[in-house]
Formats: C-alpha cells, sequence, structure tokens
C-alpha cells in the first residue's frame, strides 16, 4: 500500500489537495473501504479503469472530492478464492450501492469489462460522453465534460489521456483520470442522467454485449501509432509549401484524424530536420499539399502520420448503438435478427413481424449450367418461407460464389415480385467490384455501385473500366430524392461495402430502394460484430440475411492477435446449416485433390482440364531470409527468384500473390527497376482472393520454366 499526493493540471482553478492510496486488491479490506466512502459527501464519485493490451482490467481507480483509492487487480490468479472475496467486496460497498451513482468516460466499456472479467454487476452507473452528443474520440469532447475549453488546461488533459486507458501510464494519471471524471459528475444535469443498471441483462446478454465491445477495442489497438507514408520522388518544395503524391493506396497520406499529426523528416544544407504539423492543405486522390515554412531546399523528404486515426462512421455508430442499449433505451437485442444471430434458443426469441416476400420465385438463370450444389443454395436464398431467413453458403475457391450471387439476382429481377430490393455487400472494395464484373459477364447491367471517392479516383478507376457506367461516387451521393431518382433510374440491386452502410449519405438511396435481402460476400472474413451497425439501421425494412464465404480461406482483420475475432461461420448454431458449395473449377485436378482432403474433408469436388501432376512446381530459396520492414516482413532472396521468373514470364498472362506487404512493395519496385511489366502483377493475398483468375494465374507462374 502507497499513499501519495495527486498534482493535478487540468482544472487549474482548482487548488484543493488530493490524495491517492494505491492497494492491491487481495490487501482491500473494510477499513479501506469505510476510509474512502467516508470522503464521499454527494453520492458521487468518479471511475477510472486501466487495461493491459488484452483489454483486461488491469486497475480501478475512485475518487471522490479530496480522495482517491487505486486497486491493482490480481490478472495473475483472478479466481483464486481471495480474489473472488475482495472482488465480492468491492461489487456489494460500491458497483451495487444505488445510492452511490459511479461515472466514468467510458462507462460502457467498463461495465461490461467489470462482468466479463470479474463478473460483476453496476448499478446507478453514468457514461459522461454519451450526455454531451459529441464525438466520444475527441479530446474536445472530455474538455466539454469539465467544462469547456475555459475551464481545463488543454495541454494537461492531452497528456492525462494521451495513454488512453492504458495500464501502461502511472498509477497518477489513472488517479487524476478517475478525479477528473468526479469533477464531471458535478457538472451533469440531473434531469438528463442515464443511469446503467447491469443487473438486469441476463449472463448471455451482458456477454455479447462485453465480446462487441472487448473486440471492438482489440481491434482499434492493432492499428498503428506511426505509419510511414510513402511518397513519389519527384516531390516539391516551393515558397513553404511542400507538394508530393503518394506512391501507395495502403499507406496514403490521408486527411487527419482528430489526434493526428504529420512528421515531415528531411535533409537541409546545415543538417536533417523534422517538423511536426498539423497544416495539411489538401488530398486529393494520389495528390498531397502540405504547408512547409522554412524549408526552401529540403531533400531527402520522408513523411510519416503520427497518432492512431479517428474511428470509421460505422465504428461510432457500432459504439453509440451499444451505449444505447446498456443505458436500456434501444431494444437492439429483442431484434429478431439479433436473436437468431447471437442468442439461439433464447426464450425471448421471436421471428420478425414483417412478412417474408409475398411472392415465390423460380429460378431463371439462363448465362450458364448451375451445379447441383450451387442450384440447392439459390434455391434456399430464393424462397418466401419465414424459416429461411438466414442463410449461409460456404464456398470454398473456385466454386461459384459470384455465380450464385448471380442467378440469384437475374432470378429476382426477372420475377414479378417488385418489392423485393437487393443490396450486395462485402468487406472490400475489390469484392464489391468482383461481384459486378460477374453481373456484367452474364449480361445483367440494371445495378448501381456505391464506391468512395477515396478508394476509386487517381487510385483504382482502371478496376472499374467495364462497369465505369454503373458507378455512382460519394462525391456525388445525392442530397434528396429527386437527384437520387435521377442516378438509380429504377435499379433495384445496389452493391457497396458493408462499412458504407454506415454512411448518412446513402440514406436517399435507401429510401428508394429500402434494403429488404442482403447478400454479404466475403462474410467469413467479417467479424461478426461489424454487423451490428447494418441490422439496427435496417431492422425496419431487412426481411432476409444472406452470408456467402468460405472460413478456411482468410479470417477476419486480427484474428491472428485476437482469438476472440469470429465470423459468422464460426458460430456453431449457424454453421452447422450451411450450405455446402461442392465443386470447384479453378484449381487443377492434383492440387484440386490435396486441398479437397487436407481442408475439406475430402467433400470437395474438381472439374478442371489440367490433371498433370506437372501443373504445380515449388522453388528452394536455400538462402532466403525473413527481415522486418516496419510492422513487415521482406525476403530479399526470395525477391530476387521471383523477378528471375518474372522475366522469363513477359509475354505471359501472371500475377504476383505475396501475404506480406512490404513484400509486395518490393518486388513492385524491383519490377520497375528492371523495367519490367509491373502494374497490376503483384499483390497481397488478402486483397487477390476471390479475383477470378486468382489461383490459375499462380498456376501459370509456377509452371515448368
Amino acid at each position: 500500500m502507497s499513499i501519495f499526493p495527486l498534482a493535478q493540471n487540468i482544472l487549474p482553478k482548482h487548488k484543493d489537495g488530493v490524495t491517492a492510496q494505491s492497494i492491491h486488491v487481495n490487501d482491500l479490506s473494510e477499513r479501506h473501504l469505510d476510509s474512502f466512502l467516508s470522503s464521499v459527501v454527494d453520492g458521487k464519485i468518479g471511475l477510472a479503469p486501466a487495461y493491459d493490451t488484452q483489454q483486461t482490467l488491469t486497475y480501478i481507480a475512485f475518487a471522490s472530492r479530496v480522495h482517491v483509492l487505486v486497486i491493482k487487480l490480481n490478472t495473475k490468479s483472478p479466481n483464486s478464492k481471495l480474489s473472488v472475496q475482495k472482488r465480492q467486496l468491492l461489487g456489494a460497498r460500491i458497483f451495487m450501492d444505488s445510492a452511490l451513482s459511479k461515472y466514468a468516460f467510458h462507462m460502457d466499456k467498463l461495465c461490461t469489462s467489470l462482468f466479463c472479467d470479474s463478473l460483476l454487476r453496476v448499478v446507478s452507473g453514468v457514461d459522461i460522453l454519451s450526455g454531451l452528443r459529441k464525438d466520444r474520440h475527441l479530446l474536445s469532447t472530455k474538455a466539454l465534460s469539465l467544462g469547456g475549453k475555459e475551464a481545463v488546461n488543454e495541454i494537461g488533459l492531452n497528456h492525462l489521456f494521451r495513454n488512453e486507458e492504458s495500464s501502461k501510464a502511472d498509477q497518477s494519471i489513472i488517479a487524476i483520470q478517475a478525479w477528473a471524471a468526479y469533477q464531471a459528475s458535478l457538472l451533469q444535469s440531473a434531469s438528463s442522467t442515464k443511469f446503467i443498471d447491469t443487473t438486469i441483462f441476463s449472463e448471455q446478454e451482458l456477454s455479447f454485449l462485453a465480446k462487441v465491445i472487448c473486440d471492438a477495442e482489440k481491434l482499434k489497438h492493432l492499428k498503428p501509432l506511426t505509419m510511414k507514408n510513402e511518397i513519389e520522388d519527384d516531390y516539391k518544395v516551393f515558397r513553404g509549401q511542400l507538394t508530393a503524391k503518394s506512391a501507395r493506396f495502403s499507406n496514403r497520406v490521408r486527411d487527419l484524424g482528430s489526434n493526428q499529426t504529420l512528421e515531415i523528416r528531411f535533409s537541409t544544407p546545415s543538417g536533417p530536420k523534422v517538423k511536426s504539423t498539423k497544416a495539411l492543405q489538401s488530398v486529393n486522390g494520389r495528390s498531397v499539399r502540405v504547408n512547409l515554412p522554412g524549408a526552401p531546399k529540403a531533400r531527402g523528404m520522408t513523411i510519416f502520420t503520427q497518432g492512431r486515426e479517428d474511428p470509421t462512421q460505422a465504428e461510432a455508430l457500432c459504439t453509440n448503438i451499444l451505449i444505447l442499449v446498456i443505458q436500456k433505451d434501444d431494444s437492439f437485442l429483442t431484434l429478431p435478427f439479433v436473436q437468431e444471430i447471437w442468442f439461439p434458443g433464447s426464450l425471448n426469441a421471436k421471428r420478425s413481424p414483417l412478412s417474408i416476400f409475398s411472392r415465390h420465385v423460380p429460378i431463371t438463370f439462363e448465362a450458364r449450367q448451375l451445379n447441383k450444389s450451387q442450384e440447392t443454395a439459390v434455391k434456399m436464398i430464393l424462397p418466401n418461407q419465414s424459416s429461411k431467413r438466414l442463410v449461409l453458403v460456404q464456398g470454398p475457391p473456385g466454386t461459384g460464389k459470384t455465380t450464385v450471387i448471380a442467378a440469384t439476382v437475374v432470378s429476382i429481377m426477372a420475377s414479378s415480385d417488385e418489392d423485393r430490393t437487393t443490396w450486395l455487400l462485402a468487406q472490400s472494395n475489390v469484392a464489391v467490384k468482383n461481384i459486378a464484373e460477374k453481373l456484367a459477364d452474364v449480361d445483367f447491367l440494371d445495378f448501381k455501385l456505391l464506391v468512395s471517392k477515396d478508394f476509386h479516383f487517381d487510385w483504382h478507376e482502371h478496376l472499374y473500366e467495364k462497369i465505369e457506367g454503373n458507378i455512382i461516387r460519394s462525391d456525388d451521393f445525392p442530397t434528396s430524392i429527386v437527384a437520387a431518382e435521377r442516378q438509380l433510374l429504377g435499379s433495384r440491386v445496389i452493391l457497396c461495402t458493408l462499412s458504407m452502410l454506415s454512411n448518412d449519405r446513402i440514406s436517399r438511396f435507401a429510401q428508394l430502394v429500402p434494403p429488404t435481402l442482403l447478400i454479404i460476400d466475403e462474410a467469413s472474413q467479417i467479424q461478426v460484430g461489424d454487423y451490428v451497425p447494418m441490422l439496427h439501421r435496417y431492422q425496419k425494412t431487412i426481411r432476409k440475411l444472406v452470408f456467402i464465404g468460405d472460413d478456411k480461406q482468410l479470417p477476419p482483420y486480427g484474428q491472428g492477435d485476437i482469438k476472440s475475432i469470429q465470423s459468422i461461420f464460426e458460430l456453431p448454431h449457424l454453421r452447422k446449416q450451411a450450405i455446402f458449395l461442392d465443386t470447384q473449377y479453378r484449381m487443377p485436378v492434383p492440387i484440386g485433390k490435396f486441398i479437397s482432403q487436407k481442408v475439406y474433408g475430402g467433400r470437395l469436388k474438381t472439374v478442371h482440364p489440367i490433371t498433370s501432376n506437372r501443373c504445380c512446381r515449388f522453388v528452394d530459396v536455400s538462402h532466403g531470409q525473413e527481415k522486418r520492414r516496419g510492422t513487415s516482413w521482406i525476403n530479399e532472396k526470395q525477391g530476387d527468384m521471383i523477378i528471375s521468373l518474372a522475366r522469363k514470364m513477359q509475354g505471359h498472362s501472371f500475377r504476383i500473390v505475396t501475404p506480406y506487404d512490404a513484400q509486395r512493395a518490393l518486388l513492385e519496385n524491383s519490377l520497375k527497376s528492371t523495367e519490367l511489366e509491373w502494374e497490376d502483377k503483384v499483390f497481397n493475398v488478402d486483397s487477390f482472393q476471390g479475383g477470378p483468375h486468382f489461383i490459375s494465374y499462380c498456376f501459370r507462374m509456377l509452371s515448368p520454366i
């Protein structure tokens, strides 16, 4: 146990002395709690948690006006008899005391973590930031909760929250965060305060809330705090302004988030210099302009973005939805599709009051013959039976997942059921583009593809040449129904990424074409919590959900680091009812047979003209060594071998696929420097998966040289 004075500098007008006491939870006694609670004179306390890298609660601080109690939790043996007893003591004296109002800046995360990590419930909890109706991630929102810019020391506030709620921060920081939460409680209007009571939720419901919130936090912390932005060599510095072009989309210079700055490193005749600035004048496609006074002869320029990016609209919407749920201001947990996905067998489970589609739709698809498993999948998607509201289709590589989608869309549009509207979604822009191209290949062009300007303009316009007339770019999204009607031209089929469904600017499209049937491709790459915004926003229109993917291929982003991340295919009650597309046409027979036996339990059949075992070759690069490059990896010897193979493949159709982004950059630059074909030749596995020639290109490249 230690006692120390707190020197807060965030509220300059507060001169009262504050004392903090730090103690391990195993040493906690009634006496310590009596001492702290005796300092509570107004029934309010501030709380501040600290979490480790796995988002496990490691510290929690309780604050009154002049006293803070910081408790270190037992994360090494949390289930020991002593630890359980001490947690129960905290629960009885503080968390379950309805006479104590407990305030925290992120009470949504804290109260679900307390249940997840310690099985503790909370009554009379208050989420400070939700009462302000401002963006929660902004430092200015915390300043507003403490009285506004005039009342706070901005530098002190930034220092206080720069590590967010990390256990890496000093205990004094955690203590002052709790004291700040107490000060914020004094400014909360009693009439507008919404109290949180987690005792009203079942264990299943609280576990769901905790998992979605915790997974989102873990994914947020996987995002880099520093990113090197590659720029082309022909940058210019003239009259205090840097003009440059980003070289790669994945690490391009973007509009800065609220907590981000640009760090520009360069050489001058007087030596190396570093400038940190938020003076990013403009970003338009690849083009970047930055105000850079005092660097008229800068050379050797490198740019870094420092700080974590702001949450996306989808991430922010998910957070706000779950806070409303925790405050019992939203009935999201009772929605039929939510019940079916997350609460199987629940006594509260119910069917949607919305009738499913009124008419039966037969298969009408003459572009190509469907095999038996493809036909089964389409027949499961088209019916109007209420028992088939949620459908999963597992499709190994080359089994025709997009063919199933195309057959479904063509059949619906050929039917007399004009109430059916279809939204085709995927995690990535490339996957959405692939679906659009498949529709065009079967001569169906009555669709619209919504794409962000950031992805399309100056970066990927060449990918959309076949379907350019179907694109509506985000900088041209309508602000009126009339404008939306002109753009849609009566189409009832819309394609976009899952994240774009959370964009407020597509509301006009959704009014004219309400999402009734949603087909999600690449569903095995989407963590199941990402569906929360979609299910909430379109709860009044969704009649049927179809998830298409393959959990044997790429998992959701972050699953390698976060074991709790799941796709919809990893929910057992849904996985067991998935339809399996059992015939692949992409891989030569020997490889298809190997994949079938080793990955799909012998269930995958192959139809392919190549039957020889010579269809695949392995090259031994005996002296290759992987080296870290930033947050990724390169292997220079393997790169040399691939360039030599690429040289022999000039004039033939080939692609190079690598799992590492740094290796992709190395190979592309090597192709450029040796004056070989390089455009659209080198891809990461995750950006190339699902391309129509993914496997066949690899085999061509690996054929006998």
